[in-house]
């Protein structure tokens, strides 16, 4: 399986979608970046998958917050149905296949040896939100087998709806994960433990959200006004002529 090709002129043609896009179908977009200071070195970042924007999330978020040089494993039908895709860093992947799986997990591994951030979905499917336990295959542990030196980084993504027209979207990458502890574990331990800890991390956003506890998200996309601000903007000339 070969590298993607990248175009510069396709990312550039697909963030500029995306602006209008975003800003058309969500009322905020949030980030919660706990990182912290990273060492320098191939990262695999896993991420849950809820939701069809997930795959242009992962991009938009890379090209306009994180900007590394990034590549992302998604499924082959999709990008068979979307060639687009592989212009902007995706490469394929058939998890029924056990071959094509290897072959695609093997590329993933030529990619973090010569230091690019790589993007996975564990769960391998669109789960719900709050579907626990995760459906989690092995990709991620698989890698860490063969290079036990790659930084784990697991990614929360949480929509939902509160208190306006539009849905919002909050976003926490997690810390790295522990190196020494996955390095005494076998494969199955390994997926397990990082299942865990990817459910704790989108556990920490919903409940964060319950409870309105929300200072610590950065605002990172502002979408158009909704109908319920628009009318509120049209009170305000309505009550001073009532005044008068």
């Amino acid at each position: 399986m070969n590298k993607p090709v990248k175009s510069p002129r396709s990312e550039k043609l697909l963030v500029n979608f995306l602006h209008f896009q975003l800003k058309k179908h969500f009322y905020r977009i949030y980030l919660d970046d706990c990182r912290g200071q990273l060492s320098p070195g191939p990262k695999l970042y896993t991420m849950n998958h809820s939701s069809w924007w997930d795959g242009l999330l992962i991009f938009y978020l890379n090209k306009e917050v994180l900007k590394e040089n990034a590549y992302a494993m998604m499924s082959k039908k999709g990008l068979e149905d979307f060639k687009f895709f592989g212009r902007i860093g995706a490469f394929g992947v058939d998890p029924a296949s056990p071959k094509d799986l290897l072959r695609s997990l093997a590329l993933a591994g030529t990619l973090l040896e010569d230091k690019n951030s790589v993007w996975i979905f564990p769960q391998g499917k669109e789960e719900h939100i709050e579907k626990r336990p995760f459906t989690y295959m092995n990709g991620p542990a698989y890698l860490h087998d063969k290079a036990n030196h790659i930084s784990i980084i697991p990614v929360a993504s949480y929509y939902t709806f509160r208190h306006d027209q539009r849905p919002e979207l909050f976003i926490r990458i997690g810390s790295p994960l522990n190196n020494e502890e996955l390095q005494s574990m076998n494969r199955k331990q390994k997926t397990d433990y990082m299942r865990v800890k990817h459910e704790a991390l989108v556990d920490s956003v919903k409940n964060d959200l319950m409870e309105e506890k929300t200072s610590n998200y950065q605002l990172i996309k502002k979408g158009s006004k909704t109908s319920s601000e628009w009318l509120q903007w049209m009170k305000k000339p309505f009550k001073k002529d009532k005044q008068t």
